[in-house]
């Protein structure tokens, strides 16, 4: 006697089939079958392999845009103030507690900020000579010290930090001397206007590995508030955020209520950040059509498709079956094919993602010698990613699905 009872794993799975609906049954049966037209399997694996190409060309260039973006946050507005609030001497100071009772910023401290010349023994250049209090400095210029210490240069009198790259161009090492020109802190004299000027002593070499290192320069505050005159008169102050992206909305709110003086990094390097987003834009939308393309190709599978079974389609129809569940039949093929190529793609992306550096240098690839790229993956950049392929999937499907609709049984069964 044959036993016809069926495995217990088999059973669950046709339990499962059958409680679907006959439309989302059909369709899933239409995108797995690998029987009749060959050439209908080829565009349809020609498309879901151009979803997979896409997606993870996507992925990747994303990530590593967010990686370059990243770092240039972290080393430019490292540096740079977040905001810089000026307000009179003898003004309260209320704003600063209403500021801190968010959880957007980090801290807020005394500041000063002139253009300045300067010059050495060779070289005389523009610089942005900044006054701070070092028992508060940004976490990310306590640590871009190369050459120094911070402690050390606290205790010297008259003394500047200066970039790599400003100090490469003046020829000056820790230890040589440097004449600071302030033209709005000068005076009047029988000779014409002359600029306020100082000697200072290089107390240590700041790396950001960013253009900044060429325009800063870092003395004390009291210093520079000696230098400028500037006791008694305004004060600065700087605001740290725990993401500067958000200094021009908080800055404008700040200046709204407050109707205080308010600028943020915006006014020195604002172009910069404006480009890098508008190259981010132009890649995504540049590797988003070569989806759209392998997408769309979805479409001449979906049409040969429903050209091939339109004696089914008739003979569905003719039984019952609404065009509502008829072209649910074909918009679960089209889709589930763009499911899996855009799913597969994000997931070979953020593979490759993850090894990209080791793969680059197994290939004896780099940007630069030491130079890793920067990989910055981001979750809702990936459902972005993944949303975007699925929606132009949707579109592609809606003209065949339409198309099926549109049969007329008798038509296609008069000749049967």
């Amino acid at each position: 006697m044959i036993d016809a009872t069926l495995p217990s794993n088999v059973g669950i799975v046709l339990n499962i089939r059958m409680q679907l609906p006959v439309s989302l049954l059909i369709g899933l049966r239409y995108s797995q079958s690998r029987k009749g037209n060959a050439f209908i399997s080829f565009i349809t694996l020609f498309s879901v392999a151009g979803i997979f190409l896409g997606v993870m060309a996507l992925t990747i260039v994303s990530s590593v845009m967010n990686g370059f973006e990243g770092e240039l946050k972290k080393r430019i507005l490292g540096v740079i103030p977040h905001l810089v609030v000026t307000t009179p001497a003898d003004s309260p100071q209320d704003w600063q507690q209403r500021l801190m009772a968010g959880s957007a910023v980090l801290q807020i401290n005394p500041f000063l900020q002139a253009e300045a010349l300067v010059q050495s023994p060779r070289q005389l250049t523009a610089v942005l000579l900044q006054g701070v209090t070092t028992d508060a400095l940004p976490a990310f210029m306590q640590q871009a010290l190369l050459v120094g210490d911070w402690q050390d240069f606290a205790s010297q009198r008259y003394g500047v930090v200066l970039g790599r790259g400003l100090a490469e161009q003046l020829e000056v090492s820790v230890g040589d001397p440097v004449r600071f020109m302030l033209p709005q802190a000068g005076s009047y004299t029988p000779m014409g206007w002359v600029p306020r000027q100082r000697l200072f002593t290089v107390a240590g070499i700041l790396e950001t590995g960013s253009d900044v290192d060429k325009l800063i320069a870092v003395t004390s505050l009291d210093d520079l508030t000696r230098l400028l005159s500037a006791a008694g008169k305004d004060q600065q102050w700087r605001v740290t955020l725990k993401e500067p992206f958000a200094a021009p909305t908080l800055g404008g709110q700040l200046a709204a209520e407050s109707g205080l003086k308010v600028q943020d990094w915006r006014q020195s390097h604002g172009k910069l950040f404006a480009a890098v987003a508008m190259e981010k834009a132009m890649m995504w939308l540049m590797l988003l059509l070569i989806v759209a393309v392998a997408a769309f190709n979805i479409v001449s599978a979906l049409v040969m498709m429903v050209t091939d079974k339109q004696a089914e389609i008739a003979i569905l129809k003719t039984l019952g079956m609404t065009d509502r569940q008829l072209f649910t039949v074909f918009a679960v093929q089209g889709i589930s094919n763009g499911l899996a190529g855009a799913v597969s793609g994000a997931v070979a992306g953020v593979l490759l993602c993850w090894q990209l550096n080791p793969i680059l240098h197994m290939l004896g690839l780099s940007v630069a010698p030491g130079v890793e790229l920067p990989i910055d993956i981001q979750l809702e950049q990936i459902l972005l990613i993944l949303l975007s392929a699925l929606a132009l999937t949707l579109m592609a499907v809606w003209y065949p699905a339409k198309r099926a609709v549109a049969i007329n049984p008798a038509d296609i069964l008069r000749d049967e």
